[in-house]
């Protein structure tokens, strides 16, 4: 049931986790408006089946303050490592304010105070904004995705898992569909506000072990081959790599779980999926 009659507003909604959260929040029987840059009917896949499209540069505060006329919920995200993320995502929270939105739930990141990674930092930034807010939010923190393995499955059917780090790093990757599910959940529902969620999947796995357990699956054996990274990589990206490799990227299960009100989805289960 949602929190109050109206629209769910979803930045980002072109994106593969914008259009999950839309998929989501249809799911749970809301009205969804999906804000792109580039227009797009309405009931696309392109957005996950919205009801209403919204065209608006991220850049253009008049624009976005226009996509969120009549909200009853907002989920505030921007592309990963977007160029000025506190900057637009605070010009849409100061109108979330001015039009008193009844629920925000931000899309952040496990880990944001990572001074190493310039980018979780950012994250951090806007989190900070919120809190000085009168807004009814929810903070979101999710882990790495399962879904980053698409990236390289046309390599991972062939046997070759190229990697920026050491096969040895550990993580707890987190399914899409799951930190969807979870995001549809506090937006149309009370009892959230101001928390903040880390959203991690319910296994700690180096990529070495994620390869034998999709190995098994596949009926293929598949190596983990460290590479460097390309010359043009982006700087915040290399520094994420950085980080990876001294770090690894780990959180608890335990809140997605309580969320779901069932374990997340595993690996191997993930891979069966799509076997």
């Amino acid at each position: 049931m949602l929190v109050q009659a109206g629209s769910v507003v979803v930045f980002g909604a072109a994106g593969k986790t914008g259009v999950a959260v839309i998929r989501a929040l249809r799911g749970r029987g809301a009205y969804v408006r999906a804000v792109v840059r580039t227009p797009v009917s309405p009931g696309s896949d392109a957005v996950g089946g919205a009801d209403e499209v919204a065209v608006a540069d991220l850049h253009d505060p008049a624009a976005t303050a226009a996509a969120l006329d009549g909200a009853a919920g907002a989920y505030l995200m921007a592309p990963n490592m977007f160029d000025d993320e506190p900057g637009v995502i605070r010009a849409i929270v100061d109108s979330c304010v001015r039009q008193r939105i009844p629920r925000v739930v931000y899309h952040s990141v496990l880990h944001p105070f990572a001074p190493a990674m310039p980018h979780h930092l950012d994250k951090a930034e806007v989190e900070s904004y919120l809190h000085d807010s009168d807004l009814d939010w929810t903070i979101l923190q999710p882990a790495s995705y399962l879904e980053n393995a698409l990236g390289v499955w046309d390599g991972l059917l062939a046997g070759d898992w190229p990697l920026p780090y050491p096969g040895s790093v550990r993580f707890t990757p987190v399914a899409l569909d799951d930190v969807a599910a979870a995001a549809a959940r506090v937006l149309t529902e009370f009892g959230h506000t101001h928390a903040t969620y880390e959203l991690a999947g319910p296994q700690d796995l180096s990529t070495d072990e994620m390869a034998e357990q999709a190995a098994a699956v596949l009926g293929r054996p598949i190596r983990v081959r460290q590479v460097e990274s390309a010359p043009d990589t982006p700087a915040r990206l290399r520094a994420m790599f950085d980080y990876y490799a001294r770090s690894g990227f780990r959180g608890n299960p335990r809140i997605l779980a309580l969320l779901l009100g069932r374990a997340p989805t595993s690996w191997r289960q993930w891979l069966v999926a799509r076997a």
